[in-house]
């Protein structure tokens, strides 16, 4: 089955191609602001099932072939605050130094739209770093990796050696827990046969 997937991270779409996935990407852009009122969970959901619809009507009025839309929204949470990608190095540098020698959660909302079949579905995984010393995280930023990603690191990079513990779904951390997207392929596969 073949998939728009409405995002432009790199990450995701090696994650599709390491599934096997056949994909075209639909490019969409939407204001993704924090409501007062909101936790992160309920940003990271409702973010998402904009996404969606912006994919819908994207796809319907370029006047692409109706295919299932994969979209996701990941949010580094620290103490309840949503960090979200760092605005300089120095930004970057205070957000990793905030991690060390404890625990910060990660949210994704995975969202799947095919005709009538609208799901969103939320993992939210607890990542541990060992301590790091200046000099370490300095190392990381003078790589660039920390640039455009949420939370100012990438758990598949250099970084990742820091990682002592991680309680929830790894692939979710990455910014597209995979098992959740076997399975609701495999929901809109039996629904539209």
């Amino acid at each position: 089955m073949k998939i728009y997937l409405a995002s432009k991270s790199p990450r995701r779409k090696k994650l599709l191609q390491q599934m096997g996935i056949e994909f075209e990407i639909l490019s969409i852009d939407i204001p993704e602001e924090k409501k007062p009122e909101e936790t992160p969970e309920t940003y990271s959901r409702r973010i998402t099932a904009e996404k969606l619809i912006a994919a819908g009507d994207a796809m319907l009025s370029r006047g692409l072939k109706i295919l299932p839309i994969l979209c996701a929204d990941t949010e580094v949470v620290l103490e309840k605050t949503i960090l979200g990608k760092p605005r300089d190095y120095q930004h970057a540098f205070s957000m990793l130094k905030s991690y060390s020698g404890r625990s910060h959660q990660v949210i994704t909302s995975l969202g799947l739209k095919h005709l009538t079949y609208e799901k969103i579905v939320t993992h939210t995984t607890t990542v541990y770093f060992a301590h790091m010393s200046d000099a370490d995280i300095h190392h990381y930023l003078a790589s660039g990796d920390y640039q455009d990603k949420a939370g100012a690191y990438g758990i598949q990079s250099w970084i990742g050696q820091f990682i002592c513990k991680i309680e929830g779904c790894f692939y979710s951390v990455m910014g597209l827990p995979l098992n959740s997207v076997r399975e609701l392929l495999a929901e809109v596969e039996k629904n539209f046969k």
